[in-house]
C-alpha cells in the first residue's frame, strides 16, 4: 500500500513539472532565437529543414532563405539537410504548403537520406526584462556535410534592443588540444644531454 502512495506520488510530481515550467518569473520573460545560416549558398545541392527535439518529425520545417525560428518556447531545433535529388517532391511540396496543420512525416524522414547536425539550437531562452532586448538572432555557418553528419558552427548571437541599438556576443572558440604527453616532457627537461647543457 505504502508503495503504491509513493508511486502515485511521484507520477503526479513529473505530470504537474512540466507546468510549472511555463509560469512566468517576475522580472523575467521569453525571448525566442531567430536563426541564420550565413552560407546556404555554398551548399546549392542541398535543402535544409528543421525538425523539433521533442517532437522529431511532427512539425518539420523547411529552412527559407537560411533563417528558420519560432515554434514552442520550451523546444530546440534540429538542422537537417537533404540533396535537392533526395527530397520526394510531394514531401517538399506539403512542407511548402501554407497549411500549418501538423505534418507528421516520421515515416518519410526517419528512412530519407539525411545529414543531421548534433549543435543544440533552442527556441527561446530567458532574459531579464531590464536588458531590453526586442530580437535575438544567432548567425550559424555549415562547415562540412558528410553522409549523415553535417558540421556547423554558432558564430555569433545579435541582442537588438527597444532603444534601437544591438551589441554582439562571439562565440569563444574551443581551445587547442594540447597532444604533448606531459611524462614525455618531463623526461626530456631532466635527461643527461639537457641537463649538461645547461652546465
Amino acid at each position: 500500500m505504502r508503495t503504491s502512495i509513493i508511486i502515485v506520488l511521484m507520477l503526479t510530481g513529473l505530470l504537474i513539472m512540466p507546468l510549472e515550467a511555463d509560469i512566468a518569473v517576475t522580472g523575467m520573460k521569453q525571448q525566442t532565437y531567430q536563426y541564420i545560416i550565413n552560407n546556404t549558398e555554398a551548399f546549392p545541392d542541398y535543402q535544409f529543414l528543421t525538425s523539433s527535439e521533442i517532437w522529431n518529425y511532427e512539425y518539420p520545417s523547411l529552412v527559407i532563405n537560411g533563417t528558420f525560428g519560432g515554434g514552442y518556447k520550451l523546444d530546440g531545433f534540429v538542422l537537417h539537410a537533404i540533396r535537392q535529388n533526395d527530397l520526394d517532391p510531394a514531401i517538399r511540396a506539403e512542407l511548402s504548403s501554407s497549411d500549418h496543420e501538423k505534418k507528421n512525416l516520421s515515416a518519410y524522414f526517419e528512412s530519407a537520406p539525411m545529414a543531421t547536425s548534433d549543435l543544440l539550437l533552442p527556441v527561446a531562452t530567458t532574459l531579464n526584462e531590464t536588458l531590453a532586448v526586442r530580437n535575438l538572432t544567432v548567425l550559424l555557418r555549415i562547415d562540412k556535410i558528410s553522409n549523415r553528419t553535417m558540421n556547423v558552427t554558432r558564430l555569433k548571437t545579435i541582442y537588438q534592443y527597444e532603444n534601437g541599438t544591438s551589441s554582439e556576443e562571439f562565440e569563444q572558440s574551443k581551445p587547442e588540444e594540447n597532444n604533448s604527453d606531459p611524462l614525455n616532457d618531463i623526461n626530456q627537461m631532466f635527461s643527461p644531454d639537457t641537463l649538461l647543457e645547461k652546465i
